[in-house]
């Protein structure tokens, strides 16, 4: 990025360290000190008064998960979000445009929109024109239905539509128990032909998780140059068959290394969502280079924020909804007690979190497994390889 001259073209956010910049074209986001800042010809900023220039609780989250509706007529049994019937005080047109309006007044930079089935709300094309209007990046996740050619051709206004596609052919059905894959692949073969930016979203538990190889050579065939690997999470319907369903020990400590092989083989970025950090700890990768990538575990309530189509806000969409809405939003993000417990975790950490080098990257893994396993949510993933290590050595 020292190349980069025209700011133009960059969207920024001044923080406490420096500053976040980001760029739709070419896609990056990243954290920059001050001194980059200013090389880039953006001015002193009020924020950098303070002495403190570490990276730590920022002025806002620079992306929102945003379920714009919860109604879905697919009802996939592991829904982690238990869509179906559309949520008693869904927003309105209006009211979710307002809802944007104080986002872009907080400067996040991406909205992440879905439900639910996105598709099912009719007025969704013109929220994420809106979206636009207002300099927010509104990306999408559907399940491929409802795509005819011309959806594809309006899906456009998105800098990035990805499918839920947890495995090919009969691996499509791992949790969904219906056959849906052509659908899937029909939506996906649309999306690209219209020139829309499509990539993968693929959900792994132990049923599905030898299907990995074949997911990478069917994206390589439909010339996708991107696939987001998601951890089945104890929420919603996903909690019903959770415990029989979530990745073996084994399992969890193979994925970085299958995932880098394949990822070489097929020319396909391969992306882990937060609660992966673990499994990818744990193989004791250079910490400087976690960090120069920006990979860090839960940033729930800091980093990134749910939110729920009546407007209910969260730490992440796997977690509880806090008592704050979104039109209470920025005064109340950072409200004594609203998400303090999530991002001041690091500093009570329990063992073996609190002797771990990667505390401040994991910061303890998924927290949603940890509450709904443990019963507490301060523990720490009780699914992290070094935390099973730690407890077969300790207690036998």
């Amino acid at each position: 990025m020292n190349n980069i001259k025209d700011t133009t073209k960059l969207k920024y956010r001044f923080e406490n360290f420096g500053g976040i910049i980001s760029s739709e074209n070419p896609p990056f986001l990243a954290f920059v000190d001050r001194n980059y800042m200013r090389q880039l010809g953006l001015c002193q900023s009020d924020i950098w008064e303070i002495d403190n220039e570490t990276i730590g609780r920022l002025s806002a989250p620079t992306e929102v998960h945003f379920a714009i509706t919860n109604k879905c007529s697919v009802g996939c049994p592991h829904c982690y979000m238990d869509a179906g019937k559309q949520d008693e005080g869904e927003l309105d047109t209006a009211s979710l445009k307002h809802a944007l309006d104080i986002l872009a007044q907080m400067k996040v930079f991406h909205i992440a929109l879905g439900g639910g089935e996105a598709l099912e709300r009719p007025d969704l094309f013109e929220i994420a024109e809106y979206a636009r209007t207002k300099g927010l990046v509104p990306n999408l996740t559907v399940s491929g239905s409802k795509i005819t050619a011309d959806v594809a051709e309006k899906m456009k206004v998105f800098g990035q539509v990805n499918v839920s596609l947890d495995g090919v052919r009969d691996n499509y059905g791992a949790f969904r128990k219906k056959d849906m894959f052509a659908v899937a692949d029909n939506a996906i073969d649309r999306l690209i032909k219209a020139g829309v930016p499509t990539g993968i979203n693929c959900v792994i538990g132990r049923n599905n998780f030898d299907g990995i190889p074949g997911l990478f050579e069917y994206a390589a065939g439909k010339q996708i140059n991107e696939i987001e690997f998601l951890r089945l999470k104890p929420s919603g319907r996903g909690m019903e068959k959770y415990l029989e369903q979530r990745t073996t020990y084994e399992q969890n400590i193979s994925l970085a290394p299958l995932l880098a092989k394949l990822s070489a083989k097929y020319k396909i970025t391969a992306k882990i969502d937060c609660s992966f950090i673990p499994m990818l700890c744990y193989h004791n990768p250079p910490l400087e280079m976690l960090e120069a990538t920006a990979t860090y575990g839960c940033e729930a309530g800091n980093v990134l924020l749910g939110i729920r189509s009546n407007g209910a806000v969260s730490g992440c969409s796997f977690l509880k909804s806090s008592s704050l809405s979104v039109f209470d939003l920025p005064s109340g993000l950072n409200r004594e007690g609203t998400f303090e417990k999530i991002t001041n975790w690091q500093q009570k950490a329990p063992q073996p979190c609190k002797s771990c080098s990667y505390l401040n990257i994991c910061k303890g893994g998924c927290h949603a497994v940890a509450e709904y396993i443990t019963r507490d949510f301060n523990n720490p993933d009780p699914d992290c390889p070094k935390v099973v290590q730690y407890r077969m050595e300790n207690h036998g």
